[in-house]
């Protein structure tokens, strides 16, 4: 979801909905935790996993093809998400992340508090943003950077030890950024929207990168690590450790597919903001993470790239059959704010009526 907390500064933050839970002393899934019996509907329930094993899964786009333009097209229309190769990241940077990560997430619980993020502040360890909207807890522990904050939380955690740490993670975060900006034009062309690059580059973006865990679950199957939900911004750039799975899009006609780690791939996942600009034609990707049956640690990056928070968004109508817009008309600002209010219904705010 990932939103600055000036956006949701009035948004009443419960404790528990900030700091997750020590996995280390759980021998039993609690009730705290136990979603079974949270959803009716068998579309969101966590129970519903027999689904995910379908025969279908988003595609696999080379960025070096001639035809990846159209391929990237075609996958956003059709899933809202997609996973791309020959991105330019190199695998052992990648590598090293996961590295980090997991020494971050492995040190004891009381270190980790050290850097809890409080609730009025957007960086730090933490519950994913969202865990508010939902009456169960979630199984899963992150530790969100924006900017240089991974520093000074770095020397809390290890202050005779955070030089390597930082290392890593800021030459992430730079080439992460780069990818970024490529995908962004790819995207503004996908859509034949011509690219506002002054409106863009004279605003600060906003960007944000979330480390998550998913501990080993005793009993996974009544646990979820992250609920359904759609991205806020234009658009997420994932990276999953290649040992497990869990992400999962939802696919009309299919109901949840699993998006398994392909080798040296990212997971690129359409945002709200970008489902905008398209006029609905790119779906803004439902997902989720569940716990996976392996009993291993599962970590995930995802660094999401937003646009200035003063850009006006307007849905692109210059193409084939359009029929008029399907939104109105807003700043970035003004739906962040209804999606920190309104979660997943924030877009019925803004639908164009019949």
């Amino acid at each position: 979801m990932s939103l600055p907390s000036h956006t949701d500064k009035n948004i009443p933050m419960q404790q528990n909905h900030v700091v997750p839970t020590d996995f280390s002393l759980i021998k039993s899934v609690p009730e705290s935790h136990t979603w079974a019996e949270c959803y009716e509907d068998s579309e969101i329930s966590p129970n519903a996993n027999e689904k995910s094993r379908s025969s279908i899964s988003i595609p696999i786009i080379d960025l070096k093809d001639p035809n990846s333009l159209g391929l990237i097209y075609d996958a956003c229309e059709t899933w809202g998400m997609f996973q791309v190769i020959n991105h330019g990241i190199a695998k052992e940077l990648l590598d090293q992340a996961e590295f980090q990560s997991k020494n971050l997430f492995n040190l004891p619980f009381e270190q980790k508090m050290k850097v809890l993020r409080a609730p009025s502040e957007d960086t730090g360890y933490s519950y994913p943003r969202l865990a508010p909207f939902f009456s169960k807890l979630l199984w899963t522990e992150g530790f969100i950077i924006m900017g240089n904050s991974y520093q000074h939380h770095a020397k809390k955690l290890w202050p005779n030890d955070f030089q390597v740490f930082c290392e890593v993670i800021s030459e992430y975060k730079t080439t992460m950024k780069d990818l970024c900006d490529k995908l962004k034009s790819v995207f503004f062309k996908s859509i034949n929207m011509p690219e506002p690059i002054e409106a863009i580059e004279k605003e600060e973006r906003y960007y944000a990168l979330h480390l998550n865990s998913y501990p080993p679950c005793p009993n996974p199957t009544q646990t979820m690590g992250i609920p359904p939900h759609t991205d806020t911004l234009f658009f997420t750039i994932l990276h999953q450790s290649g040992n497990v799975s869990g992400l999962q899009v939802h696919k009309d006609g299919h109901g949840w597919v699993s998006v398994d780690p392909h080798p040296g791939a990212l997971v690129v996942i359409v945002g709200d903001l970008l489902h905008i600009l398209s006029n609905a034609r790119f779906p803004n990707a439902l997902h989720r993470a569940v716990v996976n049956n392996e009993q291993k640690q599962r970590l995930s990056f995802a660094y999401f790239y937003g646009l200035p928070l003063d850009f006006q968004l307007s849905p692109y109508l210059d193409y084939p059959n359009c029929e008029g817009p399907c939104f109105k008309s807003l700043k970035v600002k003004e739906y962040a704010s209804l999606k920190v209010k309104y979660f997943n219904s924030a877009l019925s705010f803004i639908k164009k009526s019949g």
